[in-house]
């Protein structure tokens, strides 16, 4: 998925906006969670063999 294709632009953002501000409304913690899943989601839309690695480096980041 591209951040110019119609697949982002007309389903996942929306989803992803409308969601963070809808879970936000709620808990600040949890909305930051919804945006951690949906850019795995994103990501792993492209090749889901990089999910592993992408949490490794958030995780290191973290951790460091």
């Amino acid at each position: 998925m591209l951040f110019n294709s119609f697949s982002f632009l007309l389903l996942f953002l929306p989803i992803t906006v409308l969601g963070f501000f809808a879970i936000a409304r709620r808990s600040h913690v949890w909305a930051a969670g919804w945006l951690a899943l949906a850019s795995l989601f994103f990501y792993g839309w492209w090749c889901v063999q990089y999910i592993p690695l992408l949490l490794a480096s958030s995780g290191f980041n973290y951790a460091a």
